[in-house]
């Protein structure tokens, strides 16, 4: 159910608003997480857009609907109008980023996990990539995958090689680091690539890697995007997505076994990235 009211009394301990829509007084009831990245908008009383549930529940004393997610924020007094939220404006956002990327790197690292019995501080090393670059009609025109050779050898611990499912002799004839850094900017380079990766961690790792092996920084941070986040933002999902189930859950195919292959984390990334895209553009 759709409601719009104005924020007149917040309970944070609750984590309760009470709102006054046109003809009646309603309390709304917020989970920890949407309490959190919306509640510092309600200090300044503003107006609220949200859908939420049909059925009250009682919250300690007040009954409640539970907000299911916020439409738009807005605060309109006298003197300033400002718009703190907008879902709509989000998702307008994110058609424009998908009709506008061009040629599209997808990319997942595999790197070394902290031994059993850790020592000594823990640096991770790249030591397995996935690259799949995409052009703008979406045909493969690159495709390549290695383990890499870290640095330090106690990176190459047991748990990481249980981890990735690979044993210490195949990294015999592994890549250097200095090829996988020459691969990144041929990459860049060739076609001018935006560098799409399922959360953060693969971009910080790629940019740790270039201070571990004193290599000139790369400019990657400004072509990358996080997949997962982007998802996230247009359909006001407010828990990290795991890139598997979103894959099955957007797909309708199981998949029965997760390998921790960068290069078939890759090719998931890229066909949730199409179909979400296939989505995105159905809605308009």
């Amino acid at each position: 159910m759709k409601i719009y009211g104005k924020i007149i009394k917040v309970f944070p301990k609750e984590r309760i608003i009470k709102i006054q829509e046109l003809t009646q007084i309603r309390y709304l009831y917020m989970s920890r997480k949407v309490f959190k990245d919306f509640g510092p908008y309600f200090f300044f009383k503003p107006y609220i857009f949200a859908n939420i549930s049909l059925e009250k529940k009682k919250y300690g004393i007040i009954y409640a609907n539970e907000v299911v997610f916020f439409n738009k924020v807005v605060l309109s007094t006298k003197h300033e109008r400002k718009v703190y939220y907008n879902l709509a404006t989000i998702k307008k956002g994110v058609r424009n980023l998908l009709l506008n990327t061009k040629n599209k790197m997808f990319f997942d690292l595999e790197y070394s996990l902290p031994p059993y019995y850790q020592t000594m501080t823990h640096m991770a090393e790249i030591v397995q990539y996935g690259i799949v670059v995409e052009n703008e009609d979406g045909d493969i025109i690159f495709e390549d995958s290695a383990l890499i050779r870290p640095k330090r050898k106690y990176s190459l611990n047991n748990r990481t090689l249980k981890f990735i499912g690979k044993k210490r002799e195949d990294f015999d004839h592994a890549s250097s680091y200095k090829d996988f850094y020459r691969l990144i900017q041929w990459c860049i380079a060739q076609y001018d690539v935006k560098i799409i990766a399922w959360g953060r961690n693969d971009i910080l790792a790629l940019e740790s890697s270039f201070e571990i092996n004193r290599f000139d920084i790369l400019d990657v941070r400004n072509r990358y995007i996080n997949l997962m986040q982007v998802i996230k933002n247009y359909y006001n999902y407010k828990v990290d997505l795991g890139l598997f189930s979103t894959y099955q859950e957007f797909s309708g195919c199981e998949i029965e076994e997760q390998r921790h292959d960068a290069l078939e984390d890759a090719l998931v990334a890229r066909e949730i990235y199409r179909i979400f895209k296939n989505k995105v553009l159905a809605e308009e």
